[in-house]
């Protein structure tokens, strides 16, 4: 009895991880897929971005409160229906969930995203290559908030569409300033890592010797 009610729990468990059950063939508007081919085809002949789901859905709490409070609700649905190919990437602890031949493209597909942590979310334009933007998780998420947030990173990819020529040129300048600062601090936290390390060494150097002249005390004591 008790191996049965296991086995519903875990059927049950698989049913309300998706907000709606992947393809795991062709691609559709609106409708997550697992075919990478097809979801990048799809995206250039209808001139739509890919909005692309790294989970593990049968384990990642994150994962699947963003499956509740955003994908399984009619916003972002209705969103998504209209201007986006959904491609659902998952690295589940049931492999029954993901068919055996994309285990191994999946994994690729997450390093040549540089993806290290579920949920990830990368918006890449319609031609299948250029990434346009990455979310994650949020506690406070909502449908609606998470939609307008995918639609802000689609809208800055064509800003030079909605904005005068002395605006997006600032625009491009602030973004410039924006990429010099990342940069410099990208640089000063290998500064400070290596400098902490260096304390590190230091200081575990300075203890050894201090251990080594207590021991000489402790040893002249004894006599």
């Amino acid at each position: 009895m008790n191996k049965v009610i296991t086995m519903l729990c875990a059927a049950l468990a698989t049913c309300v991880v998706f907000a709606e059950k992947p393809a795991t063939e062709g691609a559709e508007v609106g409708k997550w897929t697992m075919d990478i081919p097809a979801a990048k085809a799809l995206a250039k002949e209808v001139n739509k971005p890919i909005f692309i789901n790294f989970t593990g859905s049968d384990w990642c709490g994150w994962c699947q409160l963003m499956d509740k409070k955003v994908f399984s609700q009619s916003e972002w649905q209705a969103y998504a229906k209209e201007n986006l190919i959904l491609l659902w990437i998952d690295f589940p602890k049931n492999k029954n969930l993901v068919p055996e031949a994309y285990m191994e493209r999946n994994r690729e597909f997450a390093k040549q995203y540089k993806v290290n942590g579920y949920p990830t979310y990368i918006i890449l334009a319609a031609d299948g290559e250029t990434e346009l933007g990455q979310l994650s998780a949020d506690a406070d998420a909502t449908a609606q908030g998470f939609v307008n947030q995918v639609a802000r990173e689609l809208l800055i990819s064509n800003l030079d569409q909605f904005l005068s020529p002395e605006d997006y040129a600032a625009w491009q300048a602030l973004q410039q300033e924006r990429k010099d600062f990342d940069e410099k601090v990208a640089k000063w936290q290998v500064k400070m890592r290596k400098e902490s390390e260096a304390f590190q060494t230091a200081f575990q150097t300075m203890e050894k010797k201090r251990e080594e002249i207590l021991d000489k005390a402790l040893e002249a004591s004894k006599k």
